[in-house]
């Protein structure tokens, strides 16, 4: 079933606070933006590990005595790492995978730098832990990672800077807890904002739907006929020369069908009954087309041809099988026994078709429905209620 019908989208909209959609919209949603998601993070992991490796230059300002460790962390362990994880990262087939990578490596990158300090006699220390807030930027702003993973990355990294300020002897109660503060305000402003991100990208994907729905059902609309649901003649037009057999040894039949007395009916019954009959008869007619096996095709294309008139195109169809398949949808319709009180009290609505096939030096459509149209008169003047092959 299609995604993108207008009662699913609106129904969706709910979802946009929860930040999670039905199974179904959710798993295209989640697997449309995957690629680009990909390519994303593998560009913007190439130029993160350029700026990670350049903070070497802080590490030399302000931790000397921990330079040597912290720029075999940062050349010899994250950056090959992260390499790695660019090589990985396409080979993922899941969201959350691809996240969950990029948040790990994100809270290595602090972790790592976190341990190192922890042996460092720099005073400053706590102020160099301030740079963890860029990595948080760079996994939220950034990578946008969906917001329960950026939770989750932001809980781990948070805890890892306020464990390694708290073994800081130089950092008194006051400092400490402002540092806190100001980490876990900070957090929920930029948690705030990945929220707001990912809502706005859901609410896009929706609106996106809305639109493509809209698009399908006008298409719809312009190719089905509103009563019955058979294809109209505007989309036999379309068709029509696709339908035509290329190769001499391919077929194609053709049923015309027209319910007989039809206009009796209308003048009898009513019209809002006649309609009832035509949607009936579609119906029947579509269920004779139905192919025994749900997961090929229909035998043939049925088309409300005029009023009271079906086509039914059948590709691979002889005359004989295109026949047998119109006496097989005429007795199916009166057996069904919609009553015809026009024609007497137990008279029921009956059928005429009309049948012809592909014949060599045919070059057009029409000239196969010419001939089915034929076959229909001379079921008319034999009496109605039978098939006529041309």
């Amino acid at each position: 079933m299609s995604l993108s019908r207008t009662g699913t989208i609106e129904g969706e909209f709910a979802g946009l606070t929860p930040l999670r959609f039905s199974p179904p919209v959710e798993a295209r949603f989640e697997t449309e933006g995957l690629s680009e998601r990909i390519r994303l993070a593998q560009a913007t992991l190439f130029a993160a590990i350029f700026l990670y490796d350049i903070f070497l230059l802080a590490d030399w300002m302000i931790l000397p005595d921990v330079l040597g460790p912290l720029a075999v962390m940062r050349l010899g362990v994250f950056t090959p790492l992260t390499l790695l994880m660019i090589w990985f990262l396409p080979r993922r087939t899941r969201t959350w995978h691809v996240d969950g990578l990029l948040v790990g490596g994100c809270f290595l990158s602090v972790l790592m730098p976190s341990t190192i300090i922890s042996f460092s006699a720099s005073h400053y220390v706590a102020t160099y832990q301030l740079g963890s807030m860029l990595i948080i930027f760079y996994m939220v702003l950034v990578q946008r990672v969906r917001f329960r993973m950026a939770v989750i990355g932001m809980a781990l990294i948070v805890l890892t800077q306020i464990s390694t300020v708290a073994r800081r002897p130089e950092v008194d109660a006051p400092t400490f807890w402002y540092i806190v503060v100001f980490y876990l305000i900070a957090a929920a402003i930029i948690l705030l904002g990945s929220f707001v991100l990912e809502r706005t990208e859901r609410y896009g994907f929706l609106q996106r739907l809305r639109v493509e729905s809209m698009i399908e059902r006008n298409a719809e609309m312009a190719r089905t006929d509103q009563l019955t649901g058979l294809f109209n003649r505007h989309h036999l037009a379309t068709i029509g020369a696709d339908l035509i057999p290329k190769r001499d040894t391919q077929s194609l039949g053709a049923l015309l069908i027209d319910i007989d007395h039809f206009k009796r009916f209308n003048d009898t019954q009513g019209h809002l009954a006649g309609d009832r009959c035509i949607r009936t008869v579609s119906d029947l007619v579509r269920e004779m087309l139905a192919p025994a096996n749900e997961n090929k095709p229909p035998v043939g294309t049925a088309v409300r041809f005029g009023g009271e008139e079906f086509l039914v195109l059948l590709p691979g169809m002889d005359a004989a099988r295109a026949a047998a398949l119109g006496e097989a949808i005429r007795r199916r319709v009166e057996g069904v026994g919609i009553p015809h009180p026009g024609l007497g009290p137990n008279a029921v609505v009956t059928l005429s078709i009309g049948v012809a096939d592909w014949k060599k030096g045919h070059t057009e459509l029409d000239t196969l429905v010419n001939a089915a149209d034929a076959a229909l008169y001379q079921a008319k003047n034999l009496g109605r209620n039978r098939v006529a092959v041309a």
